[in-house]
């Protein structure tokens, strides 16, 4: 049952950003994301990892991978779409 729970909590994480990723692909626009958000939130994240690597909490670590996984994906993006977005402004500006 307590396995149960923390998959499930996972599942939500998970869940909740998933929609930021498949916006961001379909629009290629970040306008009003975060970066800083992004690297903190990957900080915890990654902490978040450790800490079920050491307690040997496996929902958590499965859980909290695939949402790693998820903030690495929209950081890229996000990076990614933003250097676009400016060597554009540069080249019209030129």
């Amino acid at each position: 049952m307590v396995d149960l729970v923390g998959y499930t909590a996972g599942f939500f994480l998970m869940w909740s950003f998933l929609p930021q990723i498949i916006k961001t692909a379909k629009t290629q626009k970040t306008d009003g994301l975060s970066v800083g958000m992004l690297i903190i939130s990957l900080i915890s994240a990654a902490l978040s990892e450790l800490y079920a690597f050491m307690l040997g909490l496996t929902p958590m670590l499965i859980m909290n991978g695939i949402f790693l996984l998820l903030l690495l994906i929209q950081l890229v993006m996000t990076l990614l779409i933003d250097r676009s977005s400016a060597n554009i402004e540069i080249a019209v500006e030129s």
